[in-house]
């Protein structure tokens, strides 16, 4: 029986002395002893304990006599025993000794308490004060209620409030919701990094103010229709303006919200910066229709390999160039058959090899077309890499140079064997302008053929000579004829030199006149 507990005896013994004014308190004291969960606790004025309700060991597991022997530092963990003496010093002492009144209302506060089993125990204090018949303090009545459950709850929702609050406000995406009229209500700070605007200035308006004016139209129009229907909506593709004007696109997400009666209120949603994304996938769609546009040329081919050196793109002109179609190029991966036999191990090692000089990603090569027949190619090298390094494939630009490839080697022959025979040369247009200068005449003229290219043939002939050269030698030359004679001659248009000069017509491959040949000998 709760009587037989000696605080019990003692605390009613001292009643009974001191306050018999408080037994009808007492009494009610016993019934609660039995209904409440809660602990109920007296100290004096001195702050000892003088009873402690039974409910103590269910709470905190010590009996009553453990936990009346126990002092205060004992019961609690360091942060309650110091908050608890802040509240002895602050609210308790100051009215138990009359500096302060006492308003009758409880001291409520919230403490940790130590549990006999070594856990940690929340638990609601509250304190109110005894008197005696002349309204004296007497006493200190305690109440601690176990809150645990609800405070370690409140703890959890706490800490995943700060978690989510965290989380929203860190997040690189636009977090937001809007009112019925579409008008942002709250918004995260992801959006101050790309507008330069505080969080807090954008509270008010429309996620539409800051779109492309070239597409906020349409955006709206299309929200609107979502709007009515009060749908959820996703892959909403929002394109607006940056402080500096630049583009960026926004992926948005929302649900809508609605009141008891189901009225619309508003939308919550995320917008997912996805502007890297698009800007790659217009990079990929303009590389797509360059890659087009290489496909489609007559004159420059394209090849692509796979890391496994296999034919997996062949374009039209590779076609034309080499003789083999699309299907049997990439069907039979004719690739090393365009290329003589002793050059195809360094073809492949060149491909694999990483290089950053375009110079050495150029190259200049024979070829072998179908019909056997070999041709000069002019070859860009595109080696691709993966990640770790590994060969990923090539893609190759090619351009057909045999002809130019022979006319540089005839030239070159023609140069040598116009100066060994100390003949100068020079070629024209029908109109007598400059389209070739031997390697000879540049020498002699300290000029480089570039400068001379494109002068007309009057400046280096006298105003006698050029006569005559335009009345009978473009004539002869005209009817297929070669015309000859005296003239006088300076590369520099001073200095007259006479030299013997020879006409002939310059026909092109289909043996139409395209121009005039002018050879210049010395009359020694």
């Amino acid at each position: 029986m709760e009587t037989d507990h000696p605080s019990r005896k003692l605390f009613a013994g001292e009643i009974q002395e001191e306050n018999p004014d408080i037994r009808a308190k007492l009494e009610l004291l016993n019934l609660l002893e039995h209904a409440s969960s809660d602990v109920i606790w007296i100290m004096d004025l001195q702050l000892r304990t003088v009873y402690m309700s039974p409910s103590v060991e269910k709470n905190l597991g010590y009996t009553i006599e453990e936990y009346i022997k126990m002092p205060l530092s004992e019961r609690l963990p360091r942060e309650s025993y110091e908050l608890t003496q802040k509240i002895m010093l602050t609210k308790i002492l100051p009215v138990v000794k009359g500096e302060k009144p006492d308003t009758g209302e409880p001291i409520v506060y919230e403490m940790l308490h130590k549990h006999k089993g070594g856990k940690l125990a929340w638990g609601e204090v509250s304190i109110n004060f005894l008197r005696n018949n002349k309204g004296e303090i007497t006493s200190i009545l305690g109440i601690t209620r176990n809150i645990h459950d609800r405070k370690t709850a409140q703890l959890a929702l706490t800490e995943s409030r700060e978690q989510y609050r965290q989380l929203v406000e860190k997040s690189p995406d636009w977090i937001w919701e809007t009112d019925a009229d579409n008008r942002l209500t709250y918004i995260n700070t992801a959006p101050e990094k790309v507008l330069g605007i505080p969080a807090s200035d954008l509270i008010g308006r429309t996620p539409f103010d800051f779109s492309d004016q070239e597409a906020v139209e349409n955006e709206k129009a299309l929200f609107e229709n979502i709007r009515k229907a009060g749908l959820p909506f996703s892959g909403f593709l929002q394109v607006i303006r940056d402080r500096y004007g630049r583009l960026v696109y926004l992926d948005v997400s929302a649900n809508p919200s609605f009141d008891k009666n189901g009225k619309l209120t508003g939308y919550r949603g995320v917008g997912r910066n996805v502007t890297e994304k698009q800007t790659a996938l217009r990079k990929l769609e303009r590389l797509e229709n360059f890659k087009n546009f290489i496909l489609g040329l007559p004159l420059f081919a394209l090849i692509e390999l796979d890391d496994s050196m296999e034919i997996i793109e062949w374009s039209a002109a590779a076609t034309h160039i080499f003789g083999y179609d699309r299907n049997s190029a990439m069907v039979e991966n004719l690739f090393l058959s365009l290329w003589e036999p002793a050059r195809r191990k360094s073809i492949v090692a060149t491909i694999k090899r990483k290089v950053k000089s375009p110079e050495a990603r150029t190259i200049e090569s024979s070829n072998i077309r179908k019909d056997g027949t070999l041709i000069r190619c002019r070859w860009f090298i595109d080696s691709r890499f993966d990640a770790m390094g590994k060969f990923s494939g090539a893609v190759f630009i090619i351009h057909e140079v045999t002809d130019s490839y022979r006319m540089e080697h005839v030239n070159d022959g023609f140069d040598s064997l116009t100066k060994a025979a100390g003949i100068e040369v020079f070629f024209t247009d029908l109109k007598l302008n400059l389209t070739y200068v031997s390697e000879y005449l540049c020498d002699f003229a300290g000029k480089s053929s570039d400068r001379l290219t494109g002068q007309n043939a009057r400046k280096f002939f006298d105003s006698s000579s050029f006569k005559m050269i335009a009345e009978q030698g473009v004539s002869f030359a005209k009817r297929n004829l070669k015309w000859s004679d005296s003239v006088r001659f300076s590369i520099t248009g001073e200095g007259w030199n006479q030299r013997k000069l020879e006409v002939s017509g310059l026909s092109d491959s289909s043996g139409k006149l395209s121009g005039y040949i002018f050879l210049l000998m010395s009359t020694r």
